[in-house]
């Protein structure tokens, strides 16, 4: 059974405080990498080992160009990781109040169009 308009204006205003409440951040994501240092006598040539790092990189894109900052575990990583998770959350929100905003749309559709059907009726 579908929701009623009342519920699903609702959940797009609990949606919408989540949104509200939202804190600082950042659209990209962070990689972490390993590298090979490429000196003929480092253990790093081993194909068994997996390389020097880990070394972490926070990629962005801005104004249709790519760009990457180099980081090393830390605060500033963490605060850069916090920011990232907080702006998929917002994004993950926002469809979620695109498709309730739809499913309203809908039903005020079909409630407008069912009033419409019984005036001819009658």
């Amino acid at each position: 059974m579908s929701k009623s308009i009342k519920q699903l204006q609702a959940e797009r205003a609990a949606l919408l405080q989540q949104l509200a409440d939202s804190t600082d951040m950042r659209r990209g994501s962070i990689t972490e990498v390993y590298r090979r240092c490429g000196k003929a006598n480092c253990a790093c040539t081993e194909p068994s080992h997996p390389g020097h790092g880990p070394y972490y990189a926070y990629t962005m894109s801005v104004g249709g160009k790519t760009r990457t900052v180099q980081l090393r575990a830390g605060p500033r990583l963490s605060a850069i990781e916090r920011e990232v998770a907080e702006y998929k959350r917002f994004r993950a929100t926002s469809e979620r109040v695109i498709d309730v905003n739809e499913q309203i749309c809908n039903a005020r559709w079909l409630e407008t169009s069912e009033a419409q059907s019984k005036k001819k009726r009658r």
